[in-house]
């Protein structure tokens, strides 16, 4: 289950990443501030992924990949 949530978060990175260059587009936010806040939600994202990894991978010694689900 705690992989499913993790896909929701980067669901929800990817609607703030849209969402954010919608901002810039339309002149709400500036480049810089854009900038900062892509690079924060990158730094999220990233993070995400690693914790899916090492959760994968721990799923995978615990009990082999028959049977592997995301």
């Amino acid at each position: 289950m705690t992989i499913a949530y993790l896909k929701r978060a980067l669901k929800a990175i990817t609607v703030s990443l849209d969402s954010a260059s919608k901002l810039l587009s339309e002149k709400l936010i500036a480049g810089r501030q854009y900038s900062v806040l892509q690079q924060r939600l990158f730094q999220v994202r990233d993070g995400i992924i690693t914790l899916m990894g090492e959760y994968r991978g721990e799923w995978r010694r615990r009990f082999g990949s028959q049977g592997f689900r995301d």
